[in-house]
């Protein structure tokens, strides 16, 4: 049996089988007949013997019993990689001088963000642009650090070396100033939160709605019209949940809508304002920033989770769905805690999640929608 390469945990999720292993951090998705044939690989201790176990599920020919015992071999083996670990370079005083200096006011938190370049600053200043303080006399109760040679970032906290980003994959700093920034604002640890997820969130003040899907497909323009008709903005892009109470805090960025979405924007401008004018972006092209109308809440609990697709030749509809079609967007994109007893957690909370689809074009529309399925 081949346990140093079995997954950590296991569990059927609403009729779907998910497997996370603890070396990668890495869940897979299977439905019963592939998980039946992993497990049979699993428990074999050499081809002949799996063989003669596949068997006795299907009828399965010698060529394609190697292939599947060759294709197991090698995602099992890949899934074992454990993260590479970097040396931290030091921010000294010689090298932390010719940094342009920002203050934002996180309702009287503030954070001290120390920018080497327009290029850093370009990354994170437009989500929270309409936080800045100008105010000279502001003592921060955090200060990040954002340096830059011709091919990486390296992020700091309160000087202690975060991560080194390639340019190219700036992404991964947005993810990590975010986390580092949620537990500024909370007074938490990494290691108390169950995940970030790829998603934006709203709520009628009783129960939050995530809404995911995949770039483009206009999860954030409807997080924004939402907002703009009395629902609360929770966060966007970027939802947080703690895994102690499997609930969702508030994360106080702006809203970036892309320029497919700006015909929207101006059918709501009486009701939105912008935090910063249209930016180029390197890889999500022009992108406008709407400041968030929100009533900060308590933390509050999500246990509907929606796939958004925007398309505009298409009846408005809500409908549930397979929690695998939901979750194959949703888990990639996301950052889940490496935590064994948070990745339970996570499976926990995902038991208790309804899962639908929404296909919209009209506002109107999918605000009744929406109102209807808070009500169920």
């Amino acid at each position: 049996m081949k346990l140093s390469i079995s997954p950590y945990l296991s569990r059927k999720i609403h009729g779907v089988n998910i497997l996370w292993f603890n070396n990668s951090n890495e869940y897979i998705l299977l439905n019963d007949l592939n998980n039946s044939l992993l497990s049979s690989f699993i428990k074999s201790k050499d081809f002949s013997e799996f063989y003669t176990s596949i068997n006795l599920l299907d009828s399965f020919s010698n060529k394609l019993s190697k292939k599947l015992y060759s294709e197991f071999n090698q995602l099992l083996n890949s899934l074992q990689s454990t993260p590479s670990q970097t040396n931290s370079p030091e921010l000294t005083e010689s090298s932390s001088t010719n940094f342009t200096t920002t203050f934002y006011n996180f309702n009287n938190f503030i954070i001290k963000v120390c920018y080497q370049s327009k290029s850093g600053k370009k990354i994170i200043h437009p989500q929270f642009s309409f936080l800045e303080d100008t105010n000279p006399n502001l003592k921060a109760d955090c200060t990040f650090y954002i340096k830059n040679n011709t091919t990486d970032f390296q992020l700091f906290k309160n000087r202690t070396h975060l991560g080194t980003y390639p340019q190219s994959e700036y992404h991964l700093l947005q993810g990590k100033f975010a986390m580092e920034l949620l537990c500024s604002l909370t007074s938490s640890h990494e290691t108390e939160w169950l995940g970030t997820f790829h998603a934006s969130t709203i709520s009628n003040n009783k129960e939050a709605v995530m809404l995911v899907g995949e770039s483009g497909k206009g999860k954030s323009t409807l997080a924004t019209i939402l907002m703009a008709n009395g629902y609360n903005l929770i966060a966007d892009d970027f939802t947080p949940i703690m895994a102690k109470t499997q609930k969702i805090h508030h994360y106080p960025s702006a809203i970036s809508m892309k320029k497919g979405s700006f015909h929207v924007l101006e059918s709501l401008s009486d009701k939105i304002t912008f935090s910063d004018n249209t930016l180029s972006n390197i890889k999500k092209g022009d992108i406008k920033y709407v400041v968030p109308i929100n009533t900060v809440e308590k933390p509050i609990s999500c246990k509907k989770i929606i796939l958004v697709a925007y398309n505009p030749h298409a009846k408005t509809s809500i409908k549930e769905i397979s929690a695998e079609e939901v979750l194959n967007i949703l888990i990639p994109d996301s950052w889940i805690s490496p935590e064994p007893e948070n990745a339970e957690c996570f499976l926990n909370w995902l038991e208790k999640c309804e899962f639908y689809k929404l296909t919209y074009h009209d506002s109107e529309e999918v605000i009744s929608e929406f109102n209807t399925i808070l009500e169920k």
